[in-house]
């Protein structure tokens, strides 16, 4: 009897020690890594899939790293830190991100510190580097299964462009009766009127301040000096506006799209797409079609994404030009839906919308129509400039990584990185400082762009090495949820569903693929909440898939009136009681506050038929914040 309670004690204990083990290396596997601790989401193989969908990261070049010392960031410095951004597990301990696509902004020639006036549209800007460089980091990006996109700005040039000075001369040759020193085609590169023939259109001559342009339907036009030509300038008076109805631009056009696809990119993310035809939404579509013809036509897996900065409505018409994506900027930014979520809790409503976007694109898209989610891009306030707490910013960042499509990263939000507009015309510069990579490489010697507020203090951010470091940190978030969602490749190629869990602080939907279920659920509560599958409908949802707390960090919460913006609740640093844990059990799922779980079904499930009829909008629907509303 003895004999046999001995076996039994040492039976349990090797079990114990294998659970353990078990737990060890199902949450990160490097060598030396403390225990991870609770919220786990479970180590697989990831399956790759050979399609469009990706985790896209938005680099600007000269704020990410600098690896000749001159204080700009470098296309090399990107290529460095590739082993930090690529496709990994996600687990705590490991040392990369999980991302496999990369967007950079404007990588060519320019006056500007954005560099988004381009004057030469087939080279790399001196300051990142050169083209030897970029073939570089196309290679390197390929060897580590990473899609490779550019910034692609042909609405308009720089106003120092060479084709905008022969432009500007001819028009100057032709008023003085004199000979045309250049080719004639150049006359037809830009958008321009004499003031009769903007009058006689319906223009309005406006003069502020000592400032005088012509406005027609919103566009701008301003003079070309020594002439009596008016150029459109709708951006800005430096970036003159390409003329779209001339075959001299298409030409240029299919030079530049040629150039890029022969040096391996992988894509275009396309800027302010309204401008090609100032707000004439059919004749964009019109170009944007014969764009991506001609780029699918050069390579038929090229993904497209473009800017239109409007209301979801104008969005889904824009999906008629046969782009893969458009950003969604109805749920991002101050006054998107992610950020009202966080403020109100409603996820029930926000399950609803996510379902409703989404069966719109599949049902009027001319291709499959692929969401590209974000919180926040360099156009506007960081994500924790107005997310108070921690526990905030990391249930935005659940909320929009598990929405179907492709997520867009701006790099340094994944560490929490701040940046504020100061005053009415929003300081961008702030919102492109330098990315934090340690204690000791925190981008102080770095050159901020010009225009940057010196009082935005990044002092109370860790850097990447320490964040890689800590399980509660912002970094760690968005690594298990990069993970959780590779892992679940129908989060983001599923048609939605939204599911009612009867409780409104619970957002909760089905993402059907392959014939395979899963189902999102974020509690966005702070109280724990539990639920009877059975009894809902789901008792085939038996697979916890992982899950996460999005808490403020070790040892601390906050309460339910912590504002989104503003100071942050006084409660925060109470004492939790216990490391909250997410179960499912006999059909009873208990989730904590402030987590996202994700399940999946046992059985199989065929492909959803979309009803019309159970689309719904609302008038928010047909409001966006715009680029100037912050």
């Amino acid at each position: 009897m003895i004999h046999l309670t001995f076996k039994k004690k040492l039976r349990s204990a090797l079990l114990i020690a294998f659970a353990m083990l078990t737990m060890l290396v199902s949450c990160g596997t490097q060598e030396p890594v403390p225990e991870q601790k609770k919220p786990c989401v479970p180590d697989e193989t990831i399956v790759e899939f050979d399609d469009k969908y990706k985790n896209f990261y938005e680099i600007f070049v000269r704020s990410f790293k600098d690896t000749d010392g001159n204080g700009i960031g470098d296309l090399n410095g990107i290529a460095q830190k590739l082993d930090y951004l690529k496709p990994a597990s996600g687990a705590y301990g490991s040392s990369s991100l999980g991302i496999n696509g990369i967007w950079l902004m404007p990588i060519c020639p320019s006056p500007s510190y954005h560099k988004y006036d381009i004057t030469d549209y087939m080279a790399i800007d001196p300051s990142y580097g050169t083209m030897e460089d970029f073939e570089n980091l196309v290679k390197k990006c390929h060897e580590r299964k990473i899609t490779l996109i550019i910034d692609m700005v042909l609405n308009h040039t720089s106003i120092k462009h060479e084709w905008f000075e022969m432009f500007s001369a001819n028009l100057r040759d032709m008023k003085n009766g004199k000979e045309l020193r250049y080719d004639e085609k150049y006359i037809d590169y830009y958008t321009h009127y004499t003031a009769e023939e903007l009058i006689a259109l319906g223009a309005s001559n406006i003069k502020k301040d000592g400032y005088e342009y012509y406005s027609l339907k919103g566009a701008r036009f301003r003079p070309v000096s020594l002439t009596d030509y008016y150029y459109e300038c709708s951006f800005s008076d430096e970036m003159p506006e390409l003329n779209f109805k001339s075959e001299y631009v298409w030409e240029e056009v299919e030079k530049i799209c040629d150039f890029w696809i022969k040096k391996g990119v992988d894509g275009f993310r396309f800027d302010a797409v309204l401008y090609f035809d100032y707000n004439n939404t059919s004749e964009n579509v019109k170009i944007m079609k014969r764009i991506v013809e001609y780029c699918q036509s050069k390579n038929p897996a090229f993904y497209t994404v473009g800017e239109a900065w409007t209301s979801s409505p104008i969005v889904r018409k824009y999906f008629n030009s046969g782009f893969d994506s458009f950003f969604n900027f109805s749920f991002a930014n101050t006054g998107g839906y992610i950020s009202k979520t966080v403020k109100n809790q409603n996820g029930k409503e926000f399950a609803q919308k996510v379902q409703n976007w989404n069966n719109q694109l599949k049902l009027v898209s001319a291709t499959d129509a692929i969401d590209a989610p974000f919180v926040s891009n360099h156009d506007m306030y960081r994500s924790s400039s107005y997310f108070m707490t921690l526990g905030q910013r990391k249930i935005a960042a659940s909320l929009y990584q598990l929405m179907p499509g492709n997520t867009f990263i701006y790099y340094g939000e994944e560490i929490g990185l701040k940046g504020t507009s100061t005053d009415g015309n929003r300081k961008d510069p702030t919102a492109r400082m330098a990315i934090k990579w340690s204690a000791t490489d925190d981008g102080s010697s770095m050159t901020p762009p010009e225009g940057y507020d010196y009082n935005v203090n990044q002092d109370d951010i860790d850097g990447v090495a320490e964040q890689l470091k800590d399980e509660n940190s912002m970094l760690t978030h968005y690594r298990l949820l990069l993970k959780l969602k590779n892992q679940n490749p129908q989060i983001a190629r599923g048609t939605v569903t939204a599911r009612d869990f009867g409780k409104d602080s619970i957002c909760a939907y089905t993402c059907i693929y392959d014939g395979t279920a899963v189902m999102v659920i974020h509690n966005l509560d702070l109280e724990e909440a539990s639920f009877d599958l059975n009894a809902l409908g789901y008792s085939d949802f038996t697979e916890m898939r992982g899950y996460i707390v999005a808490k403020n960090a070790e040892g601390e919460n906050e309460s339910n009136s912590a504002p989104v913006f503003g100071a942050s609740s006084a409660e925060e640093t109470q004492e939790e009681e216990k490391e909250p844990e997410a179960t499912l059990e006999g059909g009873k799922l208990t989730i904590p506050g402030r987590t996202t779980v994700v399940l999946r079904s046992t059985q199989h499930y065929d492909d959803v038929v979309i009803n019309p009829d159970s689309i719904t909008t609302s008038p928010e629907d047909e409001e966006v914040q715009g680029m100037n509303d912050n």
